[in-house]
């Protein structure tokens, strides 16, 4: 199972580049940066990717799973570029497969692992309703938003729907699906981490515009979690490239900023929030040699 995961994960790498290619993110130029900020911005941004790992390890432990820290940032990091397959599938198969020993193993943390993506998701709702109220100014955007919170929330939590799910699932396809309401206990402890990581990211993301432009308000960072969860629902999109821009531009365009800036702002905040993803697999890399070798040199 994890060789075919293997496999995967390289043609992930080869999907990135490729949409990168058809969609012109490879060419930029005339951008000047503050380097202080610019390197602000990066570490700040690396520590959001390390509080995933937190939230991911926590999700783990939650339900039953023995890990700790390495072990949550080798498997969410071998396969952070998985999100670059369309389908978003590989997303929550992809890091599971670590653990996942046997077929019932891997179900029952592929389950887990998409728990705590439906948070990444509900917080990043949350938090995007900010700058459609007060950047945008668009309220009937955000009724949809709110609309779209509670709906998740009765899926996440309504005992009936998870019930009568399971049944319909267990007819159609005449397996064994046992689909459970998430624990409040569960949401608690989870979100904790999950919010970090956003508002990390979201931090890092205005010393980001910062280190280009000046006089950027700190609520336009909220900006990066509204495009980020709209980019992420578009499953047929890898990683939501190009919705995730547009959006993103969009928001900063209603915020004040030229549609140039915007533009430029957008593209290469795809670049820097790579550098983040890349920053995580080589650490998991680096981690996973380091066990290895102990392993072999007792």
């Amino acid at each position: 199972m994890q060789k075919i995961f293997r496999i995967l994960l390289y043609l992930s790498f080869l999907f990135f580049i490729w949409y990168l290619y058809r969609a012109d993110y490879l060419v930029f130029k005339d951008v000047s940066f503050d380097l202080l900020k610019l390197s602000t911005s990066i570490l700040i941004l690396f520590a959001g990717f390390l509080a995933t790992c937190l939230s991911w390890g926590i999700a783990l432990r939650l339900k039953g799973v023995p890990m700790n820290f390495s072990d949550a940032v080798i498997s969410h990091g071998t396969f952070i570029f998985s999100k670059y397959i369309p389908g978003k599938l590989w997303v929550i198969l992809g890091r599971a497969s670590y653990f996942g020993t046997d077929k019932t193993n891997l179900r029952y943390i592929s389950l887990v692992s998409l728990q705590e993506q439906l948070l990444f998701v509900w917080w990043g709702l949350v938090l995007s309703l900010v700058p459609t109220f007060f950047i945008s100014q668009r309220p009937w955007i955000a009724l949809i938003i709110l609309a779209a919170i509670v709906l998740l929330t009765f899926l996440l939590f309504s005992s009936w729907f998870h019930r009568n799910s399971s049944g319909l699932l267990n007819r159609l396809f005449k397996k064994d699906f046992d689909f459970k309401p998430m624990e409040r206990s569960f949401f608690l402890k989870v979100s904790a981490p999950v919010l970090l990581f956003w508002l990390l990211w979201s931090g890092g993301f205005w010393f980001l515009m910062l280190s280009m432009y000046n006089g950027i308000s700190p609520l336009m960072a909220l900006a990066f979690p509204a495009s980020m969860t709209y980019g992420f629902i578009v499953v047929f999109l890898p990683a939501g490239i190009g919705i995730r821009e547009g959006i993103l531009a969009s928001f900063l365009v209603a915020g004040g900023l030229t549609p140039e800036n915007a533009l430029t702002i957008s593209v290469i905040s795809r670049f820097w929030f790579v550098a983040g993803e890349l920053f995580l697999f080589l650490l998991a890399r680096v981690m996973k040699l380091s066990i290895t070798g102990k392993a072999d040199h007792p």
